[in-house]
């Protein structure tokens, strides 16, 4: 027992492997952390689990290379195996809500979690650590930047309600373009039961100020009901 244990202390393999999969380990917790943050459904053990169970498939193809004897067969299908499997995860997280779509970048960070698993496992430390410092740093960047000059990205429904059918379109139209909305189509409906007109928008549109928005719409004919999804 005390041969194994002092084997286990002088062996190089085993203290670096576990040098890499703590630092994939904190690779995983911070790209959670980032997550999280941001209310996404992955989260800090989500991420914890792909990198270092990433890391350690790493480690296992990378020895298997150098120990061709020991490995009976290709170590090289492990990363190609966790290359397919990770597809999967990252599809789980992707989702329909309304008529936008969500979860795509958290599913290219389980892509990119993953990467940097297998890359510390092969000991490539250098290239992980660029790549994730250039994640920390682009993705709250150009988070604002697609805010600041694309804020109109997201499809809303907008629905207005009147009275009569004494709406004035090109008003409503003009009313929703002042305040950055785009108008991607229109559909009128008129209920001749309850003698309501009912104009239904699909839009993109960014951040609204709803109430604003309900005040302005108001002038545009006798609304009664108004609502943004």
């Amino acid at each position: 027992m005390e041969d194994i244990i002092e084997e286990i202390f002088e062996d190089s393999f085993i203290w670096s492997s576990c040098a890499k999969i703590f630092l994939s380990a904190l690779f995983g917790i911070v790209l959670g952390i980032e997550r999280r943050n941001h209310l996404h459904a992955i989260g800090i053990r989500t991420m914890l689990l792909i990198t270092t169970s990433c890391a350690l498939l790493g480690i296992l193809s990378h020895y298997g290379a150098e120990n061709p004897a020991e490995a009976l067969g290709d170590p090289t299908r492990i990363a190609a195996g966790v290359v397919t499997g990770i597809g999967f995860l990252g599809g789980g997280v992707i989702m329909h809500q309304g008529l936008n779509i969500k979860g795509i970048t958290t599913a290219a960070i389980i892509w990119t979690a993953a990467a940097l698993g297998l890359s510390v496992g092969y000991g490539l430390y250098v290239p992980s650590i660029v790549l994730f410092a250039l994640i920390l740093v682009t993705l709250p960047i150009f988070k604002r930047i697609e805010k600041a000059f694309f804020p109109a990205s997201k499809i809303k429904t907008i629905n207005l309600t009147y009275a009569d059918d004494d709406a004035d379109i090109a008003d409503i139209k003009n009313v929703l373009e002042s305040n950055g909305i785009i108008i991607r189509d229109v559909n009128y409906s008129n209920s001749f039961e309850d003698e309501k007109f009912k104009v239904e928008i699909l839009a993109n549109a960014g951040d609204v100020d709803f109430n604003a928005l309900g005040k302005k719409l108001k002038k545009t004919g006798n609304l009664v009901k108004f609502s943004f999804q």
